[in-house]
């Protein structure tokens, strides 16, 4: 009977042993796997940070050139940067796009700012949720914006009034294409020209319209402008597309008396400067403005100090400068 008892007790101890030891085998094998697992997550490369660049208009010229460096600046910094915009100006489309990119979780966001009390929301909204966002090219200085990279606008207007100034020694009447009368850089621009344009009482705006970023809109308002006001001697535009909307608005009504000057360098204008056929353009730096962008957001993740107002350069260019230009180059 004793020895009955016995051998039952040391089966429940085998037993109990046998247990143990494949319990222990167990947890060692799953150790193991958790090691590996981090051993493998340590090799695999880390994920690409994920930024959105907003355009104001997809495939406008200027916007490539933003595109161009920002699609350089993340080749140089190793992240990902994804061009998006509407295919025709629109700030509810360019809304849409920035809430979208904040529902993706994107890691930075540059963006222009057509109008700040519209924009101000979704940006704070953004940074609120931890995305950093740049504006670019407009600014949104009341909102949470981590920082403005683009032209002086109204430093820029000035130089294209003194450039006025200079090529009609002080004396005209002028009309005024303006890209947009929403935007607050646009209008920064003109109230930069007029500050200059209002020193020279020779000097007088008879009418400003409208061109909404539109080459075509710029002849339209182009036409019916000088139609309406036939001592017009000098037309202003202050985007990019304004000046060659104005240049075949002249053409189509054979008044090449009207002198022309303009803003950015987009295909043709440059030509038409060496033609004395425009004047003069403010030249801006899009393709600056995309690459700092990028490299201010990656400053900004890495914990760096930086300045809230970048703004690049711009300069004036006349046929004389392209000479100047040509002359150095040869």
């Amino acid at each position: 009977m004793e020895e009955k008892k016995w051998s039952i007790i040391l089966s429940v101890l085998f037993l109990l042993f046998v247990y143990v030891l494949i319990h222990f085998e167990i947890n060692a094998r799953n150790i193991e796997n958790s090691v590996q697992k981090l051993q493998d997550r340590e090799v695999e490369p880390k994920k690409k940070l994920h930024f959105v660049l907003i355009s104001q208009e997809f495939d406008n010229p200027y916007w490539r050139k933003v595109q161009e460096g920002a699609d350089v600046a993340a080749e140089k910094y190793g992240v990902n940067v994804e061009y998006i915009g509407p295919l025709r100006t629109s700030p509810e489309e360019q809304i849409k796009l920035l809430e979208k990119a904040i529902a993706s979780q994107v890691d930075g966001i540059i963006v222009q700012s057509l109008d700040e009390n519209t924009f101000s929301p979704v940006i704070n909204k953004a940074v609120t949720q931890h995305i950093p966002v740049i504006t670019i090219d407009t600014d949104a200085p009341k909102s949470k914006r981590i920082a403005y990279v683009g032209t002086n606008n109204f430093r820029a207007g000035g130089q294209l009034g003194k450039v006025v100034v200079e090529e009609t020694n002080g004396v005209g009447k002028i009309g005024v294409i303006i890209g947009s009368e929403k935007s607050e850089s646009q209008q920064a621009r003109l109230n930069g020209f007029l500050s200059i344009v209002k020193k020279h009482p020779k000097l007088v705006v008879k009418d400003i319209e409208s061109s909404n970023i539109s080459i075509i809109q710029a002849k339209l308002q182009t036409e019916s402008m000088l139609r309406n006001n036939k001592d017009i001697s000098v037309m202003v535009g202050t985007s990019a597309l304004d000046a060659i909307g104005i240049l075949n608005a002249s053409k189509n009504l054979k008044l090449n008396q009207v002198e022309i000057f303009g803003f950015d360098n987009i295909e043709g204008t440059l030509q038409a400067v060496q033609d004395d056929a425009i004047k003069a353009t403010v030249i801006q730096k899009p393709y600056e403005m995309g690459f700092q962008s990028v490299g201010l957001l990656i400053d900004w993740l890495h914990g760096k100090v930086i300045n809230k107002e970048n703004f690049t350069p711009t300069e004036v260019v006349t046929k004389e400068t392209l000479i100047r230009r040509r002359n150095v180059e040869n």
